[in-house]
């Protein structure tokens, strides 16, 4: 914009000059002078659109061709755009904040997975938004969001296969999947198919154990007991089918998704070499097999409707169902068959309501009601007997204001949420505050200043509540503790943007978090002293402090742009679990765009965090790739090379340390390990006008009580 007035008012002057000397000049004058002026040549006006910009509340980005065409889906887009706000993990596509937290995927206002995204038409995305704690009722109380808004069309329909096939981590590794859409006049209807099918090895953990157990007079010696995984086989099959149909007028916007998910292993087994040190006795070799069955039902509704004197109002229920047969069994050469069948049955009822009032142009409010429950019918069979019954129930409700003007957005909400835990005959209810605060500040569109503290709980799950005792091996036993109590947690954040020009942006942030009388896992004496009972209790402090930075740099007119976002965070755990780490994480890429063809190439740290609620330290390691693609018309063909140089299988190193327990397990799997991808996509459209994106895919259903 400034160019653009610079030049328009060097155009006015020599213009204003020009008349100046016809004024001036008789007819009969020497014309050479004028003629020199007037030939002068003047500057073309060049105009420059603007591809990214930031307010008090939001970032928006626009995604350039050669983005939108490298790209194979939403998650990739948001990779190629490099925005400084999100972080996206190059092992699982997790889109978070660079301080961890989740931030909720929308295409045009309407919620949207991970993997209903997957088949998004990147080439139909216009812009992409980011926002810190929107106040439009369709994002349903998020507190992060990216916003895809795609090109809208009058009427027609469009097919996307997708072909994605992993290498040298086993027999079989694929994913493959069909997506339709077509739209009429205001009605467009979505159907999804999908297959996951995985045959591999490699797959298991070795543990460390050291007990602290008891004679039989009584006194305490120290055991070691060495589980070292050796062989594994693992089959895992998944099979989504989803139909969804939209209705949307100017005032008026319905959404009904219906899914059914077939979710199989019907192989999970790990095998290995059992020791003890001192010796008790030669050792042993073991086999742990954990096959299971899930089957989901799922339908969900969004619906937003424009009332009349400045009212608007955003429904959103939903239910799932979900039947599980799980396996649990592990025997070691000399001693008995630990088993551990069980079979579940889970009702998800959630709905929620949002009234939005427009007071003034700078003025809205808004009141919001949720309820759920999750209701888990579990039967245990075997080693260890039970049927159980949980019921957790929530509501609340949460009164919110917001004031904003060009350069400020000031928003606050308080809430009461009710929370009750039902374990058979047993019940524990809870009723806490939840209160939300930002504040942001932009100048200009090239600066933005933002804050926000956020306080709330946690709240423990059925499996951490659960009375029953299972046994794990011949020396440990779990169980829940029903009179669990939520403990509290506080946020604050402070985040500042800068984005000069469109070849430069960056972001920095610095983040507390605290959470305090957390539940944490505690190991006692059980049967006489000869074996360990692992249960939960509230003990301790945990805090987490972040601070770190994002940014992407363009050159050679956008084709080449680089990445990075360094940050460092310091823990500190208190109580039984006294732990205190200081990590560094850094994640750098390139991109390269070279006509038809793209190039990446990403690395990413190995990531160091403490686990609160399980007093773990978790330790993974680097991961890098690079990308080669060509993108042409429908079709998109990529060819990655993960970690070629790494030949062996470990994925994490997880540490626990207790007074009477302690323990190192080495997790493996292929994450870590060399691979090779393949993925080809083809997309073809039909009709008049084609709308694309928005598209629907895997519906997952409630969280299981299965004590694990």
């Amino acid at each position: 914009m400034y160019n653009i007035e610079c030049r328009l008012k060097m155009i006015f002057n020599k213009s204003v000059i020009i008349l100046g000397v016809l004024y001036l000049f008789p007819l009969g004058a020497k014309c050479q002078e004028l003629d020199s002026i007037a030939s002068e040549k003047l500057p073309e006006i060049v105009v420059k659109a603007q591809m990214q910009h930031t307010d008090a509340s939001s970032s928006t980005y626009t995604p350039t061709t050669r983005q939108k065409t490298s790209a194979q889906n939403a998650i990739d887009l948001l990779r190629q755009l490099a925005i400084p706000q999100i972080n996206i993990n190059l092992v699982d596509n997790a889109v978070t904040t660079p301080s961890g937290q989740n931030v909720a995927v929308y295409i045009n206002y309407i919620p949207a997975s991970a993997e209903e995204i997957e088949g998004l038409l990147t080439s139909d995305v216009r812009r992409v938004e980011y926002l810190d704690f929107p106040t439009d009722p369709r994002f349903l109380g998020n507190e992060h969001v990216v916003n895809f808004i795609m090109q809208q069309y009058e009427y027609g329909g469009y097919t996307k296969a997708l072909i994605n096939e992993n290498f040298l981590v086993g027999k079989l590794s694929s994913r493959a999947s069909i997506y339709s859409k077509f739209a009429y006049k205001r009605m467009t209807y979505d159907l999804y198919a999908g297959a996951s099918n995985h045959d591999i090895k490699h797959t298991g953990a070795s543990i460390i154990g050291d007990y602290i157990l008891e004679n039989t007079d009584g006194e305490p010696y120290h055991i070691t007991r060495n589980e070292i995984f050796n062989n594994s086989h693992y089959k895992y099959n998944q099979y989504p089918v989803t139909f969804r149909a939209i209705y949307d007028s100017d005032n008026v916007q319905i959404a009904n998704t219906v899914g059914f998910n077939f979710d199989q292993s019907p192989a999970a087994e790990t095998s290995g070499c059992l020791s003890y040190k001192p010796a008790k006795t030669e050792e042993y070799s073991y086999n742990r097999c954990e096959p299971y069955t899930s089957r989901y039902l799922v339908w969900s509704g969004n619906y937003y409707f424009i009332l009349p004197r400045n009212f608007h109002l955003s429904v959103s229920p939903g239910i799932n169902y979900g039947h599980t047969n799980n396996t649990y069994r592990y025997q070691t050469s000399g001693t008995d068959v630990i088993v551990n069948e069980s079979k579940e049955n889970v009702w998800q009822f959630r709905g929620s309501a949002t009234l939005y009032k427009k007071f003034t142009d700078r003025q809205n409010g808004f009141f919001r009601a949720w309820y759920g429950s999750i209701s888990n019918d579990v039967s245990y069979f075997g080693s260890s007997p039970y049927d159980n019954d949980f019921l957790d129930t929530y509501a609340g409700a949460a009164l919110g204001y917001n004031i904003s003007n060009n350069k400020w957005n000031i928003s606050t909400d308080v809430a009461l949420q009710w929370e009750k835990n039902k374990i058979n005959d047993q019940s524990v209810s809870e009723i806490y505050p939840l209160l939300n605060v930002s504040a942001g500040f932009s100048p200009s569109q090239k600066h933005s200043l933002r804050a926000y503290f956020h306080f709330g709980a946690n709240y423990p799950g059925a499996s951490e509540k659960t009375p029953n005792t299972l046994q794990q091996n011949e020396l440990m036993y779990y169980t829940g503790n029903p009179e669990l109590g939520l403990s509290r947690q506080v946020t604050f954040n402070l985040s500042y943007n800068w984005m000069p020009s469109n070849k430069f942006s960056v972001s920095a942030f610095a983040q507390y978090f605290g959470e305090y009388n957390l539940y944490v896992p505690v190991y006692k004496p059980y049967n006489n002293g000869m074996a360990l009972l692992r249960k939960f209790e509230t003990d301790g402090d945990y805090n987490r402090t972040q601070i770190g930075m994002s940014f992407n740099y363009k050159l050679l007119n956008g084709n080449l742009q680089f990445a990075a976002s360094p940050s460092i965070s310091f823990y500190r755990m208190t109580g039984l679990f006294d732990i205190e780490r200081n990590p560094f994480s850094c994640n750098v890429s390139a991109t390269y765009y070279l006509g038809n063809f793209y190039f990446q190439t990403s690395y990413q740290t190995g990531s160091l965090t403490v686990q609160g609620n399980h007093g773990v330290i978790y330790k993974d390691r680097d991961f890098y790739q690079i990308i080669a693609g060509w993108s042409r018309a429908n079709w998109n063909i990529r060819v990655s090379a993960m970690n070629l140089f790494r030949n062996d299988w470990l994925c994490a190193t997880n540490t626990l340390s207790t007074p009477l327990y302690s323990e190192t397990r080495f997790a493996n799997g292929n994450n870590f390990h060399r691979r090779l991808n393949l993925s080809i996509i083809y997309t073809f459209g039909y009709g008049k006008k084609v709308q694309r994106g928005n598209e629907v895919g895997v519906q997952s259903g409630a969280s299981s009580a299965i004590m694990k």
